[in-house]
């Protein structure tokens, strides 16, 4: 697990209600379920292998660290580093047993369940702090956002990558 995703998923977690929680449990009061992974450890705490299974129990937020680019700049040692992670919120319609109901009262409105994690996201896109040693991010942008949902009856999901810009210092 990376500083990055690590970092992408304490904030989803902070802003969905589920900080106190463990990973992979559900969020309190009225909230539909959420389950938060790291998709580089693929590892679910309730030990279910099916993604229906999984979608039965909650929405899904799963998070990859998906590319690591650097360049040296300048005449010092120092290079630009740009990290991707790729995030993927998925859901199941209510009537297929999952959390997903468009009018909210059998589930979450899929398009306010985006807008939460994206939300998230981007409230820490000035100078984002994951804690990776000896680099300094200026900022972090969402891109390539594409909501797949329209392609399947009861499966929503939407995928993003997550772009962390800055600064490396080597000695």
């Amino acid at each position: 697990m990376t500083e990055e995703v690590d970092f992408l998923i304490q904030r989803i977690r902070d802003e969905y209600g589920v900080s106190s929680l463990p990973t992979g449990t559900t969020a309190v009061g009225s909230e539909p379920p959420l389950e938060i992974v790291d998709r580089d450890d693929a590892e679910f705490e309730s030990g279910r292998r099916s993604r229906s299974g999984e979608l039965t129990q909650a929405n899904i937020v799963s998070i990859a660290s998906v590319d690591d680019d650097s360049t040296a700049i300048g005449t010092e040692y120092d290079h630009s580093v740009e990290r991707i992670c790729g995030v993927r919120i998925e859901g199941l319609h209510h009537s297929e047993w999952g959390h997903i109901d468009p009018d909210g009262r059998e589930g979450a409105p899929w398009r306010s369940l985006v807008r939460i994690v994206r939300r998230a996201i981007l409230r820490a896109r000035g100078y984002p702090d994951p804690g990776t040693p000896d680099i300094g991010y200026t900022d972090l942008r969402l891109v390539n956002g594409v909501d797949q949902s329209q392609n399947y009856g009861d499966y929503y999901r939407y995928d993003v990558d997550v772009i962390f810009d800055g600064f490396e210092r080597l000695p």
